[in-house]
């Protein structure tokens, strides 16, 4: 019997340390356990074009449902034609099975287009953008993680090797 209780002892010392152990690393890092579950991750098709309909960027980005994603986008356009500065915020709330995408553009530092549009997952969205002396044209197209129209967004910029 005496064998035992040492044994006992030395099994409910691990189980503290374990306990202490647990809660000083909790304490010290923060929360080991995610408070929400995280959303499904979200890819944004966009184009960006002049008034004369030239393509100017057609960035894509992917980002979680629900939280706002940056891009500052610093290209070469072409051999013709002068680099392109283009910054871009959206910030896209939920909408039913649907989204409210808030959207902040401005091209070369320049005048700030912004505003909101509502989108349907896997349909092209457009607005035309006036402001500043210039015309753009904003679209886009978001789609969830896993779906026909992740894939599709996917094959249509995959581009062939050379």
């Amino acid at each position: 019997m005496q064998r035992r209780r040492p044994a006992l002892a030395r099994i409910l010392s691990a189980l503290a340390g374990l306990a202490f152990g647990l809660l000083g690393a909790e304490m010290t890092f923060g929360q080991l356990r995610p408070e929400e579950p995280r959303s499904d991750a979200v890819l944004y098709s966009i184009e960006v074009r002049n008034g004369a309909g030239d393509l100017l960027a057609s960035p894509m980005l992917i980002g979680e449902e629900g939280r706002p994603v940056h891009l500052s986008l610093s290209q070469d356009v072409g051999r013709h034609r002068e680099p392109l500065a283009m910054s871009l915020d959206l910030d896209p709330s939920p909408d039913g099975d649907n989204l409210c995408v808030g959207y902040r553009l401005s091209i070369d530092d320049g005048f700030a287009h912004s505003g909101r549009m509502g989108v349907t997952y896997g349909e092209l969205q457009s607005v035309e953008l006036r402001g500043g002396g210039e015309n753009l044209r904003l679209s886009l197209v978001v789609a969830r993680a896993y779906t026909r129209d992740f894939g599709r967004i996917l094959q249509r910029h995959r581009r062939p090797s050379a």
